[in-house]
């Protein structure tokens, strides 16, 4: 099977949208300050297939 998923991380949460928003997931996160990780993906035989990341600038500044 093959997916598409747009995915939105930030300090405080992360939303996804799998298959442009036919199932969304939305989580509240509080990495630890040693956490080195920023996303990690889990689950039988997964291959990404095509990653691409876009920063974006705060609002709140």
């Amino acid at each position: 099977m093959e997916i598409t998923a747009d995915i939105y991380v930030d300090k405080t949460s992360v939303e996804v949208f799998i298959d442009n928003g036919a199932y969304s997931y939305s989580l509240q996160r509080k990495p630890a300050a040693d956490y080195k990780s920023i996303l990690e993906f889990w689950g039988n035989r997964i291959e990404i297939k095509h990653l691409e990341l876009f920063k974006t600038r705060s609002i709140w500044k």
